[in-house]
């Protein structure tokens, strides 16, 4: 297993050895690709790295680490999701959601939504995707390519995670708010009020903890998986953007944008373990 990591200001994607944690390698990105959010099929070895600057769609082969295709789709891309061979791309300028065959590279269909998509979670078992708009959390059907339901909210929702156990949504907002929604209904059920700029979210199933990456307080925030009151915080001494917790949940992941590095915590204790460096301003984490 690997840990991909995107370097923003390096134009660069991150390898690090899951299991040894080491850094293995940096795949360089031609001058004006920027990646920030991404996504990897990991049956071809290829990642799907979408372009805020100009538009373009890249196609990077891990193998061999060379962007061997781009398609031009315009606008302002944000983020990129995979399910069932199809790429959902959300677009900023254009208030859309951009559909792609990843087969053949032709487009599906493009869904038109609310202002500013950015971030958005995939159910990929019951074919929903979930996008946080600025003014509302819209439910896409990933098969019929339609909205199938729809929330408008009064507070400015960022990033999005879906919780599978309890069949939650959590989405961060820009006005330092992590609102939990019921994923049926999309009626909200709680409202936590504990952050100055939440980012990324992630859940701790086995220990019952919810971990929030606030860019605000520079720290990481833990709450009661049940009850989402504060336990805890890890201080990063840094600013803490991407999150993500290993499968066996003993290791918590976090890119630390200022000192470009990936902090890797025992979740047992909340200690640090090791510091990896990497690119300038590494954000989006995933492992594979």
């Amino acid at each position: 297993m690997k840990v991909y990591v995107s370097n923003y200001l390096s134009r660069s994607i991150s390898i690090l050895d899951y299991s040894t944690l080491e850094f293995e390698r940096d795949i360089k990105l031609d001058e004006n690709i920027y990646p920030h959010n991404f996504c990897i099929d990991n049956r071809q070895q290829l990642a799907y790295i979408p372009s805020s600057l100009d538009g373009e769609l890249y196609v990077l082969d891990l193998s061999i680490g060379k962007i061997i295709d781009n398609i031009s789709i315009g606008g302002k891309l944000t983020n990129i999701a995979l399910c069932n061979d199809e790429l959902f791309i959300s677009n900023e300028d254009s208030n859309s959601i951009y559909i792609l065959d990843v087969k053949t590279s032709n487009p599906i269909g493009v869904i038109g939504v609310d202002n500013m998509p950015h971030g958005f979670d995939i159910d990929s078992i019951n074919n929903r995707l979930y996008v946080a708009c600025i003014n509302s959390i819209i439910c896409i059907d990933t098969i019929s390519k339609s909205i199938c339901k729809k929330i408008d909210t009064d507070f400015k929702s960022w990033h999005i995670k879906l919780d599978r156990n309890k069949k939650e949504i959590y989405t961060s907002t820009l006005d330092g708010k992590v609102v939990v929604i019921d994923e049926e209904s999309l009626k909200i059920i709680k409202i936590i009020d504990e952050f100055l700029l939440p980012v990324q979210i992630c859940f701790n199933y086995e220990a019952k903890k919810i971990y929030v990456a606030d860019m605000g307080y520079k720290k990481v925030m833990i709450l009661d998986y049940d009850t989402g009151e504060v336990l805890d915080y890890i201080n990063i001494a840094g600013d803490p953007q991407g999150i993500q917790i290993s499968n066996d949940y003993k290791l918590l992941f976090i890119s630390d944008t200022k000192n470009n590095l990936i902090k890797v915590y025992n979740t047992s204790d909340n200690t640090l373990i090791k510091n990896i460096e990497v690119g300038k301003e590494p954000t989006t984490i995933l492992c594979m």
